[in-house]
């Protein structure tokens, strides 16, 4: 199918005496490599495509370390009642937030920071009209199953 061009997605295997070879204790090691470029290759030489995302129902921004990680644990929770939500993971500041909600094409956005985690709420944004409506963070996942019906 390759042509022999991409014969080797991964390799690898045990390593008797390496780590004695660079001064390290006389153990066995085992290792192995992947190319993503190669599997990429393989897959679009095989016809396969990755589904492409059209939207996510949910873009969390964040501004803050203790906002970062609750938001971590609210994905959690909803992405488990089926709701399709992103952060960001970059630390970016907030425009450079909303502007990857953007390009998600996130139907709705909320901004947690100190003040939303003290209150227990936070503004629901529907990126497409601009309305905004404040909710405590349990009712986030019925409101966006509520707009997905």
């Amino acid at each position: 199918a390759y042509d022999g061009a991409i014969t080797t997605l991964c390799g690898g295997g045990r390593y008797n005496g390496l780590l004695e070879l660079l001064d390290g204790p006389s153990e066995t090691g085992i290792g192995f490599a992947l190319s993503i470029e190669r599997l990429l290759l393989a897959l679009e030489e095989e016809g396969i495509e990755f589904p492409q995302m059209q939207h996510i129902d949910l873009f969390v921004a964040t501004m803050g370390e203790k906002a970062d990680d609750f938001a971590v644990t609210l994905l959690n929770r909803l992405r488990h009642a089926g709701i399709s939500v992103d952060k960001d993971y970059l630390s970016r500041k907030l425009k450079g937030q909303m502007k990857q909600a953007d390009r998600l094409n996130a139907t709705y956005t909320i901004v947690i920071g100190d003040q939303e985690l003290e209150a227990g709420e936070v503004a629901v944004k529907h990126m497409a009209t601009g309305e905004s409506q404040t909710m405590k963070f349990e009712e986030i996942e019925s409101y966006i199953h509520g707009g997905k019906e």
